[in-house]
Order: structure tokens, then sequence, then C-alpha cells
């Protein structure tokens, strides 16, 4: 399939509750909370595995999850990963590590029932101390129930994996704080205790979805200094944090190739509205593939194996030579890497497509 898609392997995720939070940084935006019940979740799961292309071939496996934002935000989400693991093929059902940090903190027994999940970590999100990790999450105590829920994993031998996201909004003086917190709360010592090991690492803001919304708020090359050395050594990542837009323009403006992004994982995101979204870039209306209400499974399949969406056809057709002679700015002292700064231009198109300016 022109897509990469060749029947192996397809997941599909339902955003069946939501998220508790509407984070800044998220690439999957800001869409409705709804909830989908379980016969849906079974009806539509069922049409998918009865679909066949047109030479009459399945899809070899599948995999189906419950959420595709926060996970386990519903009351029955025991029953929920019952599901998965009922309708998914052998294997196929999975847990990452992402726990719940909200319902971490609001219910006692979600703990003990994750310990027992694999794998024995958790990712716990933080902007800076608590005035902007609220700020960040978009919800007041956002903060504290981060800390509570690091506690509630550690007791239950769950090793919680840090992540900090730094922006113009953080200080020398706050990045300081945060290291002497982690300090405080031993938690390479903690975590080594368990068996387990403790990661700290500095996420880096994907310039689509929420995350486009604070691209004014981008670190730049003169804000590194106020980055604590021992925070970077820390970074269990290893990444720098970047090159200035400047710099890497010179190579994309010669690059005449298209971006062709694509996954190891080929899978499809349904949004409360029944919108469906490949996971190659942000669900938004440029990548949307149809809706199921609408359109039926058969002509979601054909329009992804064709590539058929705007942004799909962008992703492998426009150079990315022209994507940045028309949305690069050679004066940014802004730090991307490679991959999120043609992340960028591919949003700064989608929504001039949008809009009908046909730009590229």
């Amino acid at each position: 399939m022109k897509n990469g898609f060749d029947l192996k392997y397809l997941g599909v995720m339902f955003d069946m509750a939501g998220c508790p939070n509407c984070c800044r940084h998220c690439w999957l935006g800001d869409h409705r909370n709804g909830q989908m019940s379980i016969n849906e979740f079974r009806d539509i799961a069922s049409q998918f595995k009865a679909w066949r292309d047109e030479n009459g071939q399945s899809i070899k496996e599948m995999g189906f999850f419950s959420w595709w934002r926060e996970p386990d935000f519903r009351d029955d989400y025991r029953e929920l990963w019952e599901l998965e693991k009922e309708l998914s093929s052998p294997g196929r059902s999975e847990r990452f590590e992402l726990l719940s940090t909200w319902r971490l903190v609001r219910d006692e027994s979600y703990a003990v029932w994750a310990s027992g999940l694999p794998p024995k970590k958790c990712q716990i999100t933080f902007f800076g101390m608590e005035e902007n990790t609220d700020w960040g999450m978009r919800r007041k105590g956002a903060y504290k129930d981060q800390l509570s829920a690091t506690e509630r994993c550690l007791a239950v031998g769950i090793a919680p994996r840090w992540q900090l996201f730094i922006t113009k909004r953080n200080t020398p003086n706050e990045l300081d704080e945060f290291l002497k917190l982690m300090k405080s709360l031993n938690l390479y010592e903690r975590c080594k205790s368990l068996g387990q090991e403790f990661e700290f690492f500095i996420g880096g803001i994907s310039p689509e979805g929420s995350g486009y919304e604070i691209e004014d708020l981008r670190i730049e090359l003169n804000d590194l200094p106020m980055i604590p050395r021992e925070m970077i050594s820390l970074n269990s990542d290893g990444k720098n944090f970047g090159i200035p837009e400047t710099r890497l323009l010179a190579n994309l403006l010669r690059d005449d190739n298209p971006p062709d992004i694509s996954v190891v994982r080929p899978c499809l995101a349904i949004d409360a509205d029944y919108n469906v979204y490949p996971n190659i870039a942000e669900p938004t209306e440029w990548w949307k593939l149809g809706n199921l209400k609408a359109d039926g499974v058969d002509r979601i399949m054909g329009i992804y194996n064709n590539c058929a969406t705007p942004g799909m056809t962008a992703n492998r057709t426009i150079k990315i030579s022209e994507f940045a002679r028309i949305y690069g700015n050679p004066k940014s002292q802004k730090l991307y890497t490679k991959n999120d700064l043609i992340c960028r231009f591919l949003h700064q198109w989608g929504a001039d497509y949008i809009k009908g300016a046909g730009k590229a």
C-alpha cells in the first residue's frame, strides 16, 4: 500500500472518554471529551475486523485501544482493559509507560491494579513548578496531583518517569528549584530500592496540535544558559535542544525530497464525534480520513490506503524546500530538531489549506 500499511497490523484507538487535562504541549490537540459506549466499541471493532481490501485480504493482526489521550480516565477502566485484550489479536493488547495521573490521586485502588501490569513505569509531566505546571496542564491543582501520583506509584513498585517541558516561562531560579525538588524526594534512590530506575528527561514540544499555540514560548539559542548543567546531564534522553531555525533553513531550502513522514506501527484514531485520523501526524481537518457514521469503514480505509487526505498528499508530494521557502523564518533563533521544524511547516501548510490560501 502507498502508505506503508501492508495489512500486517493496524491499531484502532477510540477516545472513549477523553482526557481530564488539556495540556499545552499535546500534539493531539484539544478534542472534546465524549462517552462512547461499550457496544459502540464492539461494533466499530467488528467493522474493522470484517473489512477487506480490493483483493479480499483482511488485516492480519489488530490492536484495539479504548483511549488515545490519557488512559484509564473512565471508571470502568478494568473492564475496558479486559475488552481490549478480548478484541485485539493475541499479544496485540498493550500497556505503555502511561497511566492516568488524575486517577492515581482520586482512586486508591488504581495504583495497585496498575502495578500488576507491564511496564512498571509511569510518565509524569511537569512544566516547571506549581504555577507553570498548572498553566501547562490547564488545570488548577495539576502540579500537586503529579507529586501525589509520584508517591502513589512508588508505594506500589512503579517507577515514576518525570518529563519536564522548558519554555520561556521558566526562569533559572525555577529550574534550580525543580532540581532541588527531585533531590529532596530522593527519586533515584527510592526507585533503585524497588529494583527500578528513575528517569528524568526534558521533553521537546512538537509544533502541532496544542503545541503550535505556544510557539512564541519556544526557547531560543540565548535561553540555553538558563538551564542548569546538572539538569542537562540528568536528561536521560541525551538529546540536545535543537538548532536555531535560521541555521536549519540553509539545508532545508536545498532539500527537494518530500517530508514523507511515516510510522512504524500504523494506527487510526477515532474521536468522540467519530472522526478518524491516521497517526502520522496531529488529528486535524487536513489529515482527517472521514467520519465513521457518515462514511463507513470501507470509504475510510480506501482514503487511508490511497493517502487521499490533503495532509497525506502534501506529506508525500510537496518538496521540503518549498515548505521552507514559504514558511521558514530566516531570522528565527528558536531551537528545533529538523523533524520538528518540518512538522511546523506541515501544520502551517494545513492551516492555510483549510483557510483556502493554498500557498503551497
